[in-house]
């Protein structure tokens, strides 16, 4: 592949979609399945399962270079809906020259706190918003990679849909 992906030019978060709050540095979720270790009989010794389809729990955490309006008003105690959008620069090897590609993250998430930060001379205060993430869409380059809706039964990567079993045996 000549395409190598470099590194973010900028960033920037919104909520519902339209109103810019500003440039927090945003620590975005992980990703991790439940598992269960498997042991017994047809097996030697042990190994972790996953359970596809579920997973942990999800975070988020913005961190404002000093307290914002929008870092208040997002401890508002209800689901915001944050998309955190960006531009990566990438290089083509083939040609030489350089691309930026979207990149967009949309939780909606539940306020889990606010640390307001510190306070000293000439220095930024790392005011930090952290959020319970229970819905997660990923779209790189025009493209959803990734969609995760805890209460909706979806977990979807690259349009497929590895609850849709679940969702049919469950009559969900």
């Amino acid at each position: 592949m000549p395409k190598r992906s470099e590194r973010v030019i900028d960033y920037s978060v919104y909520l519902n979609a339209v109103d810019y709050l500003g440039t927090a540095t945003a620590t975005l979720p992980e990703i991790t399945y439940l598992v269960d270790t498997i042991k017994g009989g047809g097996i030697a010794g042990e190994m972790a399962a996953p359970s596809p389809g579920h997973t942990g729990a999800m975070s988020l955490a913005l961190k404002w270079r000093t307290i914002e309006k929008a870092a208040a008003s997002l401890l508002a105690p209800k689901i915001h809906t944050l998309d955190l959008r960006a531009s990566i620069q990438t290089f083509d090897t083939a040609t030489s020259e350089y691309r930026e590609v979207p990149f967009k993250v949309t939780v909606r998430a539940r306020p889990l706190g606010l640390t307001l930060g510190n306070l000293e001379t000439a220095a930024v205060m790392d005011t930090t918003n952290n959020f319970s993430v229970n819905y997660l869409k990923v779209t790189l380059d025009g493209v959803q990679v990734l969609e995760i809706d805890k209460y909706n039964y979806i977990h979807k990567v690259y349009d497929v849909d590895y609850l849709a079993a679940t969702k049919e045996n469950l009559s969900l």
